[in-house]
């Protein structure tokens, strides 16, 4: 009701580290770790954030900590971007790097980038000092200062960002688990209930008042059958006796096990129902069945009569898993395991001709239906000699009390049979139950063992970051630039459409298994644009386009959220139709909600998809043309200024 508080509902939520969560009880160490992990993420909004909060407001200084948040400040932006406010911030941590601190020369070198100018000695001497730095310094300076080593022109630089692209791009086997990044935590094993036992208080009572009447009547013609026959009247009740206990026994058996088999056959060989299409949890499950039962189609056989054979039994299956997870709060993707699990093991069967097993297993056999007819011929003999013993010694009422004894023992064999086959049906059924839920435990397991080894948010960052170094590498290659040759680039990252999965860690944002990236790099002779598919499971470029104009030939940017709430940024050129790129995701049918910030997912995605730097860019072009680029280094000369005198006023 009103009370109630949702944190987060949406798709694939991995947990429960909260790596970007901060929270008062933190302490300044941990509140700097949680913004390195941000801006290791691309997140560099909420790093700066969580930065500010740690260095200076908290006086956690050092030289590591002026150094990220350095980095921070400057990730993903230019000079111009960068507000004086956060400027000033670095004012505040004066004087508390030495020049022996590890971090030193990395700080340096961060405002050797800025300032630098191309000479003949300024590559040999960035090359000298990025050698100095170790390998986690280097690599975090050449991914937040991609934006500085452009207008460095340094080609050193941009070597050895390649080169480290190239050699983490797979590392940490990423072609054997990308995939499970996307993959949600599975929910566990299940399986439909038993039915519980189904006798009425009528039935118990029908069957104490009947085996009562009939022991009475029974009894009665017994002790009149003794007076006349004597000992064989004694025999004749012992065989009626064991007689009906014998066929009753056999009757039970064989009622459960027909009853049980015409059950199954029903069920399994039933002609499947007409699907609906839609986007309900129901109608998912019905794909995943479809999708896994074309995928695991047994080797070398028809793949229509495979089809055919089995409808009904993977019907029966979909049926089950559909009632025993549809609820609110699960996904038909955290059961996709149990899906596969089924369709293989119906797979399995039917390729090995036992899946029609159960029918053998529950047929009875000609000796034991032979063994009940028996037995109840001889209780019927027994009851007649009894009848007929009886009849000489009082006729009249031996016969009233055959009849009533005839009813009696009728009705109370049919009543105890059927409450003895009952209570059978219900322990095989819980039998089978265990066995299916053993058995769907197992596979359970096996797929969450699995996932053990998923990435985390981090080194899914690393390894996006990565692409886009070979994008923009194959980029240069296929446009013969030189490095000196791009004034200014930027990237934009967006979901491939029509299909592809996504996944974050909780606070984090999304990430995508296929992605349609589009690469800007400014030219003094115009803009080349190269846009690519990207497979991030496979780490793969596919679909690539290029696109060339001259800078006269933008007429707006702009990005705008539609009705159905993704974001789309669109480029009009003044010939052509205009460039549309869907950045963020709708809300899709399990919403995304979260309590103090219900766009906090979505905006983090743009941070990261690099649409900020994009804008800036492609607007300064749509406004002032191919001047942009030289305003905005005459614009960027007081930021530098005010930059490089609070990065030096750091040192004693």
């Amino acid at each position: 009701m009103d009370s109630a508080n949702v944190a987060v509902q949406a798709e694939a939520i991995h947990g429960p580290v909260n790596v970007y969560q901060a929270t008062a009880a933190l302490s300044p160490e941990q509140t700097f770790e949680v913004g390195l992990n941000c801006l290791r993420a691309g997140m560099a909004r909420e790093a700066r954030e969580h930065l500010r909060d740690a260095v200076v407001l908290r006086h956690y200084i050092n030289g590591l900590s002026c150094f990220y948040l350095l980095l921070a400040l400057l990730s993903g932006r230019t000079l111009q971007q960068v507000p004086p406010t956060e400027i000033t911030m670095l004012r505040c941590v004066r004087g508390v790097v030495k020049a022996d601190d590890e971090w030193a020369d990395a700080i340096k070198l961060i405002d050797h980038l800025l300032t630098s100018r191309p000479t003949e000695n300024g590559a040999a001497d960035l090359e000298q000092e990025l050698q100095k730095l170790t390998d986690e310094q280097r690599n975090d300076v050449l991914q937040h200062m991609e934006m500085f080593l452009d207008s460095s022109a340094e080609d050193a630089l941009w070597t050895h960002a390649f080169e480290a692209a190239r050699s983490d791009r797979c590392a940490n086997d990423r072609l054997g688990r990308a995939w499970k990044f996307f993959q949600p935590d599975p929910r566990d094993a299940r399986v439909r209930p038993a039915d519980p036992v189904r006798i009425g208080l009528g039935v118990w009572t029908g069957a104490a008042v009947t085996t009562a009447l009939a022991l009475v009547s029974v009894g009665f013609i017994g002790v009149t059958a003794w007076q006349h026959t004597g000992t064989a009247a004694v025999a004749a009740l012992l065989v009626l006796a064991a007689s009906c206990y014998t066929s009753v026994r056999i009757g039970v058996e064989w009622r459960c096990k027909k009853e049980r088999r015409q059950a199954k056959d029903r069920e399994y060989l039933r002609r499947p129902a007409t699907t609906r299409r839609g986007d309900g949890f129901a109608s998912k499950i019905d794909q995943q069945f479809n999708h896994y039962s074309a995928l695991y189609a047994p080797r070398g056989a028809d793949k229509a009569r495979w089809l055919s054979e089995t409808a009904g039994v993977r019907r029966a299956l979909r049926d089950e898993v559909v009632t025993i997870y549809r609820e609110s709060t699960v996904n038909a993707k955290q059961v996709a395991w149990l899906t596969r699990y089924l369709v293989a093991d119906v797979a399995r069967r039917w390729q090995a001709g036992s899946l029609w097993d159960y029918r053998k297993e529950l047929r009875v056999p000609w000796s034991r239906k032979a063994m009940c007819v028996l037995t109840a011929i001889a209780a019927t003999a027994a009851g007649i000699f009894l009848i007929w013993s009886g009849a000489h010694v009082t006729a009249f009422t031996v016969s009233l009390t055959a009849l009533v004894a005839v009813i009696s023992v009728w009705s109370t064999a049919r009543l105890w049979l059927r409450i003895a086959a009952e209570y059978k049906r219900h322990a095989a059924d819980k039998a089978e139950e265990q066995r299916l839920w053993a058995a769907r435990q197992a596979a359970c397991e096996r797929w969450k063992s699995k996932l053990a080894d998923r990435p985390d948010d981090l080194q899914m960052a690393r390894w996006l970051e990565c692409d886009r170094k070979a994008l923009m590498e194959r980029a240069m290659a296929l446009y013969r630039l030189k490095r000196q040759d791009v004034l200014a680039h930027a990237f934009i990252e967006a979901p491939a459409t029509p299909s592809y999965d996504r996944a974050r860690i909780e606070n984090g944002p999304w990430r995508y298994s296929k992605y349609k990236i589009l690469l800007f790099l400014l030219t003094k002779d115009g803009v080349r644009q190269l846009t690519v598919h990207l497979d991030f499971r496979k780490a793969t470029f596919h679909r690539l386009a290029r696109t060339n104009y001259r800078y006269d030939a933008f007429t707006s940017v702009q990005v705008a959220e539609t009705d159905s709430g993704e974001n789309v940024f669109e480029l009009t050129l003044t010939n052509g139709d205009p460039i549309k790129v869907k950045v963020t995701d709708p809300p899709t049918d399990v919403t995304e909600k979260e309590d103090k910030d219900p766009q906090g997912a979505s905006q983090m995605t743009l941070d990261t998809a690099g649409l900020g730097n994009a804008l800036h860019v492609l607007e300064g072009i749509a406004a002032e043309g191919k001047q942009w680029i030289t305003f905005e280094r005459e614009r960027e000369k007081v930021s530098l200024a005010e930059v490089s005198n609070a990065v030096n006023a750091i040192f004693v």
